[in-house]
Parts: C-alpha cells; sequence; structure tokens
C-alpha cells in the first residue's frame, strides 16, 4: 500500500495523538507517535524515517522548541511544524525564525493540518533532491557556503541547472560568479561550457567573436570562422561582463536569447542552437541602461534567473572553509605539501574586509604559500595590512596563547564577539554573521555554548 508519507507527532496528551493519528492515517499517512521530547529522540537516533514532523510546543521537559533543536541537529531537512494554543502564538513565530517550517493553532482545523502536512512533505522531497544533487555535483568550496546567501544561491542554481532558463549573475569583481556559472552547467549535464570574457574583446571584432564570420577566405584559407554561439551549441554559453557588449550588437544577441537564432558575420542563413546563455556582470545593470549602454529588453531576456553573490565582507562565515578550500587547491597547483592555517591567521582572514573579494583571497594565499617555510600559514606569512586585522576575527581570552587556539576556538570565540557587540541578540548576530539563527544555535550547542541566553 502506498502512503502520503511518514508523519512523525509528539504530543504528550495521549488522545490528541491518537486523534491525530487516526485522521492522518485515514488521508493515506504513516503516523509514528511520541509522547515526550526524548521519546522523540530514541525514534529519530533509531533510524526512523520522517517526512514531517508534527510537535506540539508546551510540553512538560522536553517541550516543542527543544525537539525542534534536536530535529535540525539531527534531519535538518525533515520539516517541523509547531501546534500552539492561541496564548503561544508569539513564540511559534519566534520558532518559524529559528528553523521551524510552520506553526497551527489549537485546536486545529483538519483543512489547515492537512494543508500543512502536505506542503511540508513537498518541501523535504526538494531539500532531499537538493542534497542528492549536490552529492553528485560536487561543488567546490568557494560556491558552497553556510551563509544564507551562499546557500540560496546554492539551491536556486541547483533548482535552475537543468532547465534552458537564461542565469544572469551580478556581484562584484572577484566574487566567483564563473565558478557559479561552472557549477550550474556542471549540474546541467550539458555539452561544452564556452566562456566569453566581453570586457577582453575590442568592439571592431566582438561580432566575429560572438556569431563567427563568412566574409572570404580567413588565414588558414577556410571561408567559414566559427564563433562562441557555434561552439556552445548543447552546452552553455558564458558571457563574462555582459554589459561591455556593442550597443550595436545587443538587438541580435536578444534574438540569440529569446529565440535561440542567430547569423554569422556576413551570411544571410539563419541559424537555430540549443546553447543555454549564462551572463555576469559587475555593473549595476539598471544604471547601464539609464546611461544608455544596455538595452533594456536586452536586460530583460538576459534576467530570468537572477543569482547575486554578495562580496566576501558581508559573509566573513564562509571565510575558513573558503580559505582551507583554496589552500588545498593552490598546493595542488604548485605540487606543494599542504598547508594548516594558524588560528591567529585565519583570525586576520576572518576580519580582513577583502575589496578584492575570493581572487585577492587566492593571491594572498598563493604569495604566502609560495613563500611558506613550515606546514603552517601564520600571520606573520600573511601582508601586513592584512595581519593587523586578528583582532578584529576572535575575542581574546586572558592567559590563552593565541598559537594554542584551535580552529573551533577561533570560530567560537569569532560568535561570542559578534554575538556581544549585538547584545546578546541571537537573530541580530545570525544576521551579521550572515548565517540564519538555527544555524547559529546548532554551532553554539556544538560548541558547548547552549548555555549562553538570549
Amino acid at each position: 500500500m502506498t502512503t502520503n508519507g511518514n508523519i512523525l507527532v509528539v504530543d504528550d496528551d495521549e488522545s490528541q495523538t491518537r486523534l491525530l493519528k487516526t485522521v492522518l492515517e485515514a488521508d493515506g499517512w504513516r503516523v509514528l507517535t511520541a509522547h515526550s521530547g526524548p521519546q522523540t529522540i530514541a525514534l529519530l537516533d533509531s533510524g526512523e524515517e520522517a517526512d514531517v514532523i508534527l510537535t506540539d510546543l508546551l510540553m512538560p521537559g522536553m517541550d516543542g522548541r527543544d525537539v525542534l533543536e534536536a530535529v535540525l541537529e539531527r534531519r535538518p531537512e525533515v520539516p517541523v511544524i509547531i501546534m500552539t494554543a492561541h496564548g503561544s502564538v508569539d513564540s511559534a513565530v519566534e520558532l518559524l525564525h529559528a528553523g521551524a517550517h510552520h506553526y497551527l493553532e489549537k485546536p486545529t482545523k483538519l483543512p489547515e493540518l492537512r494543508i500543512a502536512v502536505r506542503r511540508a512533505r513537498d518541501a523535504t522531497e526538494t531539500r532531499r533532491e537538493l542534497a542528492r544533487l549536490r552529492r553528485r555535483v560536487e561543488l567546490p568550496a568557494d560556491v558552497v557556503g553556510i551563509s544564507r546567501p551562499m546557500r540560496e544561491i546554492l539551491e536556486t542554481a541547483i533548482r535552475t541547472a537543468p532547465t534552458g532558463a537564461p542565469v544572469l549573475i551580478t556581484g562584484e569583481s572577484g566574487t566567483g560568479k564563473e565558478v557559479v556559472a561552472r557549477a550550474i552547467h556542471s549540474a546541467s549535464g550539458r555539452a561544452a561550457f564556452v566562456p566569453l570574457n566581453c570586457a577582453a574583446i575590442p568592439p571592431a571584432g566582438f561580432e566575429t567573436e560572438l556569431f563567427g564570420s563568412r566574409k572570404g577566405p580567413s588565414a588558414d584559407g577556410r571561408r567559414e570562422q566559427p564563433g562562441a554561439v557555434e561552439a556552445a551549441h548543447n552546452g552553455t554559453l558564458f558571457l563574462d561582463e555582459v554589459t561591455e557588449v556593442p550597443v550595436a550588437l545587443q538587438p541580435r544577441l536578444k534574438q540569440l536569447v529569446r529565440g535561440g537564432t542567430w547569423q554569422r558575420s556576413g551570411d544571410s542563413e539563419e541559424q537555430k542552437t540549443t546553447a543555454r546563455i549564462i551572463s555576469a556582470t559587475s555593473r549595476n545593470t539598471a544604471e547601464e541602461v539609464a546611461a544608455g549602454r544596455m538595452c533594456p529588453d536586452l536586460v530583460s531576456a538576459l534576467d530570468v534567473v537572477h543569482l547575486h553573490i554578495p562580496p566576501l565582507r558581508e559573509r566573513p562565515v564562509d571565510i575558513p572553509a573558503l580559505a582551507h578550500h583554496l589552500l588545498a587547491r593552490l598546493a595542488d597547483r604548485f605540487q606543494l605539501e599542504p598547508a594548516d592555517l594558524a588560528p591567529d591567521a585565519l583570525a586576520a582572514l576572518t576580519g580582513y574586509q577583502w575589496p578584492g573579494n575570493i581572487r585577492e583571497m587566492e593571491s594572498v594565499l598563493a604569495r604566502a604559500l609560495a613563500l611558506l617555510s613550515g606546514r603552517k600559514l601564520s600571520l606573520r606569512d600573511l601582508p601586513p595590512h592584512i595581519a593587523r586585522h586578528a583582532g578584529n576575527g576572535a575575542r581574546p581570552v586572558p592567559g590563552t596563547p593565541s598559537a594554542m587556539l584551535t580552529l573551533e576556538e577561533v570560530e567560537k570565540r569569532h560568535m561570542l564577539n559578534v554575538l556581544e557587540k549585538c547584545g546578546g541578540n541571537k537573530l541580530k548576530a545570525a544576521d551579521v554573521l550572515g548565517i540564519d539563527r538555527s544555524t547559529l544555535h546548532r554551532k553554539l550547542k556544538t560548541l558547548q555554548l547552549a548555555a549562553l541566553q538570549l
């Protein structure tokens, strides 16, 4: 017998759990029940599958808030619906910010319950599909991050990858726009990835570079010269710094994006391509349109799916993983032994603003690695203008030498420092760190800081 999925109902009121079990089973769900938080954890730890968890908020001992935290730690892909009496709605709304999927007021209306669990089940399937795609694509650390903006970019990129929808990626120079474009292409299963740096092509030669030409014999005797569009057939054409496309050619580019049709220079024959167009720019497209440098119809055609990559200074929580990833990649490129990051160096990297973003970090780490004499990159290996920011990335603890700190300790101190400056407000601190509150709470608990109060 097929079911809609598995629901775990948690409530200390046994008559309430029996009622919900009867109703949900009649709708085709497989229902498990628990009457306390510890019983819920035992079920999850035993390997029981759950697509949705429906829990009461007010329970003795371990309440719905604790159940939510336990689920976020053990099964973050499983949505939690909070059931609460009218007087506790404010608490339930707060839990939405902490990671709950939805809340229902008691007494629960059956139509609302049915809609809520169906939508939650759909959310579970989406999250699991995203997890499968992440494992298949193996995106690099420059794309993946724990910060909220990077997770949203990742999910949007993976969802749109199998489609042919045009994607416009914006962000400051050096933020990794081409890396994201290549990640989308990698997840799409398409053929070649053809990058074209529009800012590096002289205007006079742009038409030929993009569309190819049939004007006469070329230097190698051929009458036809293929362009990037032809090379990207069945693949992905990546137009970096697309705002640099000459205005005179923008109507033809719009025709390519909208209809997939194009012509070689000097040729009246119309061609058809299945190339997927991904474009990127470090400029503000609205300002470019206002200045007359961009055709508004072209921007509209390119901007079907929009991904904006925030600069590193707005997501310092991603810097540790990114720095380690870059060090490993650079060591492989230079055929050197991988280097570890000393806590003081990591604190400086985290505290620095990185106006050049990932590109600047890669350059700094490449120089440090090339000149490194040992196996650990420390503060003295960094440029002075970066090293002096070591105090911004962690809060010093008297009597503890910085050289003895672990990576976990540096991260813990950085979070404590931000929390202190935010007056202990976790929601505000999570925004400053660039992560959601549930992630911050899990990290604090993992670091044995769960006693820290709002």
